[in-house]
């Protein structure tokens, strides 16, 4: 029997604040809290090559990475951090000269067979977030907060994605956010 993915939590966002061909740093993740649902969409650029009266060769390149990350909120505190903006007497104030943030981005997702699949999304950038409200009607209609952002890889090293499942031969699942995994020597070693 064959194992399927399914379910999503554990949100984590991580300021990068260095990205040099020599390191790339960050800042501790935050765990954010209501996880709905994540969709990652790299895309690949082809071109085909023809020669001997045919298709020679496809080279590929990759295109952007977009991300769309749906979450039950994201607290003003997060928006202030991701966003750049600006606070006055305990309004938080978005402007033209807001500057966003680089992060990565991590989650897990269950495996049928036991345990989970973890990620990291190394380096991507926030789109201003949208603001959608609905009066409530004969029900209450919820609300979440719909994050895109776009990914690209890291100048450090050319990664874009760190993923990894629960096995005999990976256990360290509880560090996995503990710090943003973008390298193996990130993590303890196994025991």
């Amino acid at each position: 029997m064959g194992k399927l993915i399914h379910g999503l939590d554990m949100f984590h966002i991580a300021e990068l604040t260095a990205d040099t061909i020599a390191a790339a740093t960050y800042e501790t993740p935050e765990k954010l809290d209501g996880a709905v649902n994540v969709k990652v969409d790299p895309k690949t650029d082809s071109e085909t090559h023809y020669a001997d009266n045919g298709a020679y060769e496809v080279l590929n390149s990759m295109g952007d990475i977009d991300v769309e990350l749906e979450a039950t909120d994201l607290p003003l505190e997060l928006q202030k951090k991701l966003f750049g903006h600006t606070e006055e007497n305990g309004v938080q104030f978005a402007s033209i000269d807001d500057v966003a943030i680089e992060l990565a981005l991590g989650f897990r997702a269950k495996i049928s067979t036991g345990g989970y699949r973890y990620y990291w999304l190394l380096k991507g950038k926030p789109e201003l977030l949208p603001t959608e409200h609905k009066t409530d009607e004969a029900k209450k209609n919820v609300q979440t907060s719909k994050l895109k952002m776009k990914f690209m890889p890291l100048k450090h090293n050319g990664r874009w994605k760190g993923q990894v499942e629960d096995s005999a031969t990976f256990t360290q699942g509880a560090d996995w956010f503990k710090q943003v995994v973008y390298k193996g020597e990130a993590l303890p070693p196994t025991v």
